[in-house]
């Protein structure tokens, strides 16, 4: 069950990110097949910073302590997913 979790995930992000790119090309439909993807690709790079943003915890040292034990959020996470 817990690897039709993680197709589902994928298949929902296919189809998002396809369903964006086929709006942004009725929203401009003279320009090129390039500027719609590079707008899309633009929009998700955003999307992927603000959410690994959303991750850290600690600002004064995003990365600190190194090699540390996972919180209890991350360890819930985890055995949710199946790792």
């Amino acid at each position: 069950m817990e690897n039709y979790d993680k197709v589902y995930l994928v298949l929902s992000g296919v189809i998002s990110w396809t369903s964006a790119f086929l709006i942004t090309r009725k929203i401009f439909p003279k320009r090129s097949f390039d500027f719609c993807n590079r707008i899309v690709s633009t929009i998700h790079a955003l999307f992927a910073v603000f959410l690994s943003s959303k991750s850290v915890q600690d600002w004064s040292c995003p990365v600190c302590p190194l090699a540390s034990n996972s919180s209890t959020l991350q360890v819930r996470q985890k055995r949710k997913i199946g790792f």
